[in-house]
């Protein structure tokens, strides 16, 4: 079997492998085991891809430092100007996201009483509550619009 790449999608395989192992890798760090086998899956994938770097014209992306034994890895260059910035984006939205439906469900729980939601669940047929929660989160997405975590504290 032979597959066929643009160097554009050369390139873009490189760096969706690189994001989903820097993923794996934190995961593997943190959780443990079963993430250790995906990172090893990925960083053996990135070796196998980047032999051919050079075959794509994209030779910069392999460190010629750190090449043992034939492997090659990603230089830091891409690191920096690819997966970082991905990566930051994408914690950067989680975190705001998570706090504003976390924060969300704590202000619509003191606002209804646990049987006015169990009413609102058998009404609906379902536990889901996004449409409800919106007005709730919108105020947080909108405080982290325009502040940022600023004027975030805690209150005793």
């Amino acid at each position: 079997m032979q597959i066929e790449f643009t160097k554009e999608q050369y390139k873009n395989l490189i760096i969706a492998n690189a994001i989903s192992g820097w993923i794996f890798g934190i995961l593997s760090d943190a959780i443990g085991k079963e993430y250790k086998k995906k990172n090893q899956i990925s960083e053996e994938l990135e070796k196998h891809l980047l032999k051919y770097a050079k075959d794509f014209g994209i030779g910069d992306f392999i460190d010629e430092s750190e090449i043992v034994e034939g492997e090659n890895y990603l230089d830091e260059w891409v690191t920096d100007k690819y997966i970082y910035p991905v990566i930051k984006d994408y914690v950067d939205f989680e975190v705001e996201d998570t706090i504003s439906n976390e924060l969300a469900w704590r202000d619509f729980q003191r606002d209804y009483t646990k049987e006015q939601i169990k009413e609102m669940e058998k009404k609906k047929g379902s536990d889901y509550f996004g449409p409800e929660l919106y007005k709730y989160e919108k105020k947080y997405w909108d405080e982290f619009a325009k502040h940022g975590f600023s004027r975030l504290g805690i209150k005793e």
